[in-house]
């Protein structure tokens, strides 16, 4: 995923879930159609009564255009729909975290080797069966389609798909079969134990195999699409339908109402009360050019870093967003808290030869928005308290920026980084030396072999243990300079029960009930 995101798109889903590729963490027509005309009438084959008292409907707020096909998102609100409408083989509960769904169950020895047990009895939104085959459909439709998203088939490790999306190898080489109608085996490339959360990717959702038709398999079918939104209703064979309290959810254009008569409106920018702020997979951060003859000295990384005050600039410039000095996102830490050690950033620089005399040059390389400049402004200052420091505002373009990072033409540049998936992996990959994600030119066989080890072992124990000793590393060597997590704010009714903030921003209409009103 890019390493750069305009503050402007600081979608953690968009960024992070949905577009490894789609200019990294920033679509055409593709394979599988948006609604045909003769279709956005109603497409569901069993009546539905209307919502009896708005304790039976949801109203969800968009600001862009509701899209159908999970192979054409662009916004991060556009998520929310398609999470209601369908559902691959995991899905993430209430606080973020992976549970499963189509699939009931999985099992690995190896972490290579994957088999999943499909529910009993699943059904598309027309009362079709939904078997293993129709995942291996889907995933083999995606390989062959022109959307930037099939490369999140190679980005999963899957076996044989960078042959098979490079129509050099068949089909059939591609790493998933179908056992049975219920039992898929999914092979990858090399060892990846965090798997099941990579699943829940809009990529992989299942696709219906006669696109001439909208059929689902989510909790919510489409009713009707019109003018006024698109209406959806509960669907009558969804596995788990028994506990769906709305028996409809209605997203409309977000100027079409007042805020007071929606439920829920998605990165909300109108100051009002029932705002939530919604913590995100991306982080900012100035990133060191650690093949700069200076900075790849840690002492002068670590001297750096303990001049700068992270929430002196969040609280200033960004006071809904997470100050942080961990390149980690926060839920992802285990309660881990910095641990603050006096640190004489002269003496350090001193040590690396640094005096008044031959001071540290530093070229602060940001873009030219506001915001930017404003935090630039800060981190400057802060710097300059020491004597041994000058610094140089470096303000440019978006597309100068990106220019300098690939030509390595910079000291520290302001960054970011969005997780594809909530795990630990998706950060601290970028800092493994064999990991196409590692612009940093960042080596350290302590922590490659800490790495590796964490990919083989089939405990999560372990495993966990070893995510917390490479952010550790990362902190220790201050490998980047952290300053915030971004959040996202969301308006919730106060008679919308269900909605916990998590940092993936799924909020499942599936989840919701409304709270009776005292009369």
């Amino acid at each position: 995923m890019n390493n750069f995101f305009p503050v402007h798109l600081k979608s953690a889903v968009i960024f992070a879930v949905i577009f490894t590729l789609l200019s990294g963490c920033d679509k055409d027509n593709l394979n599988n159609p948006t609604l045909p005309q003769s279709q956005s009438e109603s497409t569901i084959p069993v009546e539905q009564p209307p919502a009896k008292n708005n304790r039976e409907k949801l109203i969800r707020g968009i600001k862009f255009n509701a899209v159908l096909d999970p192979w054409q998102v662009k916004e991060e609100e556009q998520l929310s729909l398609i999470r209601d409408l369908f559902e691959g083989l995991t899905a993430y509960d209430e606080q973020g975290n992976i549970v499963p769904a189509a699939a009931e169950s999985w099992k690995t020895q190896d972490n290579q080797n994957w088999t999943f047990i499909l529910r009993e009895g699943l059904k598309w939104s027309n009362g079709a069966p939904l078997t293993a085959q129709d995942f291996v459909l889907s995933w083999q439709s995606l390989s062959q389609s022109e959307s930037p998203l099939k490369a999140y088939l190679q980005y999963l490790n899957l076996k044989g798909a960078k042959p098979v999306l490079e129509k050099k190898q068949p089909l059939t080489d591609l790493g998933i079969s179908a056992e049975n109608d219920r039992t898929l085996v999914i092979t990858l490339d090399k060892p990846t134990p965090y798997l099941p959360e990579m699943l829940a990717h809009i990529a992989l959702l299942p696709q219906y195999h006669d696109l001439g038709l909208f059929v689902s398999n989510g909790a919510y079918t489409l009713s009707l699409r019109d003018e006024k939104g698109v209406h959806l209703v509960k669907n009558p064979y969804y596995w788990q339908k028994d506990k769906v309290s709305f028996k409809q959810v209605d997203y409309v254009p977000y100027d079409t109402k007042r805020i007071s008569e929606l439920d829920i409106i998605w990165s909300v920018r109108e100051k009002t009360e029932n705002i939530q702020y919604f913590p995100q997979l991306c982080g900012y951060f100035y990133e060191f050019n650690l093949l700069d003859p200076k900075l790849a000295n840690p002492l002068v990384r670590k001297a750096i870093a303990s001049l700068i005050s992270v929430t002196g600039i969040t609280n200033n410039e960004m006071p809904y967003s997470i100050p942080s000095s961990y390149f980690l996102p926060k839920a992802m830490l285990q309660g881990q808290n910095s641990r603050w050690e006096p640190v004489l950033a002269e003496q350090l620089l001193a040590q690396s030869h640094i005096t008044e005399k031959q001071p540290l040059t530093l070229r602060l390389t940001h873009d030219d928005t506001s915001l930017h400049q404003n935090i630039a402004n800060r981190l400057a200052r802060q710097l300059s308290e020491s004597d041994l420091l000058r610094v140089v505002d470096e303000p440019m373009s978006w597309q100068q920026l990106q220019e300098k990072r690939n030509k390595g033409d910079f000291q520290l540049i302001r960054s970011g980084w969005c997780g594809d998936f909530n795990h630990p992996m998706a950060f601290l990959e970028l800092f493994y030396s064999k990991s196409p994600d590692n612009k940093s030119g960042y080596t350290n066989a302590g922590y490659d072999q800490l790495f590796e080890q964490a990919l083989k072992s089939t405990s999560e124990k372990e495993r966990s243990e070893i995510y917390l000793k490479l952010s550790e590393i990362i902190q220790q060597e201050n490998l980047v300079l952290p300053l915030f997590q971004y959040t996202t704010a969301v308006y919730i009714s106060s008679s919308v029960m269900g909605v916990q903030k998590n940092p993936i921003g799924a909020i499942y209409s599936k989840h919701l009930w409304r709270k009776v009103e005292v009369e």
